[in-house]
């Protein structure tokens, strides 16, 4: 008789969906900082006296060439205001909270924002129409969504209404599968073997 206690692999994906989560939300966090960090040295380097600037300006132009973090800040933004409807400019709001520095940018932050959140928009952000303009809200990651249903497992799709009469089925019950208790579908399992 094996006395191994069975594996609850829903519980177990739930433990490493919270995991994932916690890390990428953490990895989102450093990427905030890094981006900061990389504008207040490239701004501090130009008050440096020209004699030092010519020292390390080849490092300044690598650093200077690296993406300047404009779609990692924006999902920092969206992480931060879960469920909340946003415009272009809120988020152009909440980035300079963030001590983003447009500055640097070529092109009007506010356009480089919209072309961002338009690429994001089919898989990471959902969108609506207001008066205001196109509205942003993150779409539910999957620890939303497992978060949802809690630490069970939800029946299937139109489980509760079907009613399974069969005596030879084993969870052979008049009523919604979501009904059965565990004990009434081991005594059934055991009525079946019993029977072979």
């Amino acid at each position: 008789m094996n006395t191994q206690t069975p594996i609850d692999y829903y519980k177990l994906f739930c433990t490493l969906v919270d995991h994932w989560a916690e890390l990428t939300h953490k990895r989102d966090l450093i990427d905030g900082e890094v981006a900061k960090v990389k504008q207040l040295i490239v701004a501090t380097f130009t008050l440096l006296p020209e004699e030092k600037q010519h020292l390390f300006q080849a490092e300044i132009d690598a650093i200077d060439e690296q993406p300047a973090g404009l779609l990692d800040a924006i999902k920092l933004v969206f992480s931060a205001h879960k469920g909340v409807w946003l415009t272009v400019s809120q988020v152009r709001d909440y980035l300079l909270e963030m001590g983003l520095d447009f500055r640097h940018y070529r092109a009007n932050p506010l356009a480089s924002i919209g072309t961002t959140l338009k690429r994001m928009a089919p898989t990471q952000l959902e969108t609506t129409t207001s008066g205001s303009g196109t509205l942003y809200r993150r779409r539910k990651t999957l620890r939303d969504r497992v978060a949802e249903y809690g630490p069970t497992v939800p029946p299937p799709p139109g489980a509760n209404d079907l009613p399974v009469n069969d005596p030879s089925h084993p969870i052979h019950h008049a009523g919604p599968i979501a009904k059965v208790t565990p004990g009434e579908l081991k005594r059934q399992a055991k009525e079946i073997l019993d029977r072979k």
